[in-house]
């Protein structure tokens, strides 16, 4: 899965979602304003899978300490480089809209973000109610030996579980997370992810989902999500 995308939709998150929620007369969103990519992400995303493929080959490569020392001044001298255009600036507040949004999801998160270098090889799918997403995991994220680490596998739920949420029609960010390891997650496995919609109660987003390893049960996860006004989700950048 190493050179599959890790997100291809253009309703990240179900961003789309968001103009009923917030009830902007002026919020116009046309799908090709979140399918649309510019240059610069495309050229971001290829640099961070170049990235992802330098960490993969630093996991286990038999380079001796000459040449290892020969790449850490390479590497110094491109992260001085990038250091000199210095950092991306904060969301403002004209760039709090729901279209920016959708991008910035879909190109930094850390779990599915494809210009994000560390994002997880997570490959996910919006379906009717919820979320089927399927991941393959390397030794990078080995825990017990053979296995996933746990923490990687609550980190995934949190996100699946979270983009299902969306469904509700509300924006809501974790309350809890509750994960039951049923049976040890195997490396170098493809791994299946499916994040439902289970209830709304007030503000209480009710969400459940599963992950297995052919038919082998790994984990099952309950989220609980709090709605809380999306002007103030949208702001949480800012400042």
């Amino acid at each position: 899965m190493d050179d599959k995308p890790i997100v291809d939709t253009p309703n990240v998150f179900g961003v789309g979602a968001m103009q009923k929620m917030l009830n902007l007369e002026d919020a116009v969103l046309l799908e090709s304003d979140l399918r649309a990519v510019t240059p610069a992400q495309y050229a971001a995303r290829d640099t961070a899978a170049a990235v992802r493929r330098l960490i993969r080959e630093l996991e286990s490569t038999p380079a001796s300490i000459d040449e290892l020392s020969e790449l850490t001044n390479e590497i110094n001298r491109l992260v001085e480089v990038l250091a000199q255009r210095g950092q991306d600036s904060p969301v403002s507040s004209e760039n709090t809209n729901v279209a920016y949004q959708a991008h910035r999801l879909r190109e930094r998160s850390p779990f599915i973000g494809r210009a994000n270098p560390v994002a997880l090889p997570l490959v996910v799918e919006f379906v009717e109610g919820g979320i089927d997403a399927i991941a393959n995991f390397s030794t990078l994220y080995e825990g017990p030996p053979g296995c996933l680490h746990g923490g990687y596998i609550a980190g995934i739920f949190d996100e699946v579980l979270g983009a299902a949420q969306t469904y509700s029609g509300h924006a809501g960010m974790t309350g809890r997370l509750t994960v039951h390891y049923r049976s040890p997650t195997p490396l170098n496995t493809d791994l299946h992810l499916r994040a439902r919609l289970e209830s709304v109660s007030g503000r209480k987003i009710l969400c459940k989902g599963t992950l297995h390893a052919g038919e082998v049960l790994c984990a099952e996860a309950e989220g609980l999500f709090i709605a809380i006004d999306p002007k103030k989700l949208l702001g949480l950048g800012e400042g």
